[in-house]
């Protein structure tokens, strides 16, 4: 596919600031939020973002104010910073190992009075978050399982007893069952939007098949929640899901264009660089792996380079490879001077904001201002 992004008309190309620098579109950002937010609505479920992917409370706020219903983290680090802001719904979607990380999170969820809702895939989990209740006990935490649906990463076999054991498990120690939770990641790998959809529709039709054994067992409910941003966008919402958890969606990339799910046009983050040096090999530009990270797309996803470098006609390069501090391009067609500034499209947006402490947020008029990723560095 050719990589072509039309200049919206009203919107200068490049912010003159000490590169690199990320910037995010906030006329893309806020149609992403609400195209997704609207799809949910239509479909009559709740929608409950991940923002590990922006990790940005502005951007939280923004999708609470259009509709979500809470937010999605990913460690209990992460999900204080988002509980200090005012978000009061948070379900963590890393499994709880030891007692002691649990701890700050539930301390301070008590402290502001806000829903959590945890998960576990394993009775160690179980037994982690009752010794974590012991010590701060908290009647507005609930628990879901988690199942693995594909990606075998992190949930139990949807087809064994796992699920019921656990349920069993959660009913001992008095902690309210929440349902259950996936995540169907390996739809990354699936190539296009029609192979993603079967992707969603197999998900779906798992849960549902578990959700009637778990109420045969004595749930007395079991809301099913289900969270990706390629299954969010290829397919419907599948009847009997009762909440999605996309989150690449706020500010897509290159990995979603590649698989057919978006235009160049809706892509909201870019990174800001400039060209330092030309030599007769390479473009040599100041964002390196501290700046786009090495990540060449999510789930196995695996890119020929790093990102589409584009310059303010259209002209673009790939990044071929980085060193720390360094972008080398490769040279096709026009050469840019040293000293020209290029936006480079990266193949993962949230590895890429997960590395910087902050992001221009450029409107439409041109107008911008320097916003915080404030929950950078939050991986416990």
């Amino acid at each position: 596919m050719e990589f072509s992004l039309p200049r919206e008309a009203s919107c200068p190309l490049f912010d003159d600031r000490p590169t690199p620098y990320i910037e995010v579109n906030a006329l893309r950002l806020q149609r992403n939020l609400a195209q997704m937010q609207h799809k949910a609505n239509q479909a009559g479920v709740a929608l409950r973002p991940h923002i590990k992917t922006h990790k940005s409370v502005y951007i939280a706020q923004q999708q609470i104010a259009l509709g979500a219903q809470g937010v999605t983290a990913s460690k209990p680090s992460e999900a204080q910073v988002f509980l200090r802001s005012g978000i009061r719904d948070i379900l963590v979607a890393y499994p709880i190992v030891t007692a002691s990380t649990l701890q700050p999170l539930l301390e301070e969820a008590r402290r502001y009075q806000a829903q959590l809702t945890l998960i576990v895939a394993t009775q160690g989990s179980v037994a982690a978050i009752a010794e974590a209740l012991r010590v701060t006990p908290n009647d507005r935490v609930r628990v879901a399982i988690k199942v693995d649906v594909g990606l075998h990463r992190i949930g139990v076999n949807p087809e064994g007893h796992e699920a019921l054991e656990l349920l069993d498990a959660l009913n001992t120690h008095h902690i309210p069952f929440a349902g259950l939770v996936a995540h169907a990641g390996h739809a990354y790998g699936a190539g296009a939007p029609d192979a993603i959809a079967q992707i969603a529709q197999q998900e779906a039709a798992t849960l549902l098949a578990l959700r009637e054994r778990i109420l045969a067992q004595g749930a007395s409910e079991c809301p099913l929640s289900v969270g990706s941003t390629p299954t969010a966008l290829a397919a419907p919402v599948a009847a009997g899901v009762n909440e999605i958890r996309p989150g690449n969606y706020a500010l897509l990339d290159l990995t979603a264009w590649r698989l057919g799910l978006c235009q160049p046009n809706e892509l909201a983050m870019s990174v800001t660089t400039r060209v330092v040096s030309v030599n007769a090999h390479y473009i040599i530009v100041d964002a390196g792996s501290k700046m786009l990270s090495s990540d060449k797309g999510p789930h196995g996803t695996n890119a020929s380079g790093f990102g589409i470098a584009m310059d303010a006609n259209g002209n673009q390069w790939e990044v071929a490879k980085l060193s720390e501090e360094h972008g080398f391009l490769n040279l096709s067609g026009v050469t840019p001077e040293p000293g020209s500034l290029l936006r480079i499209y990266p193949n993962h947006s949230c590895a890429v904001m997960a590395q910087s402490n902050s992001y221009v947020l450029r409107e439409e008029d041109g107008n911008s201002q320097l916003m915080l990723i404030d929950a950078r560095g939050q991986f416990i």
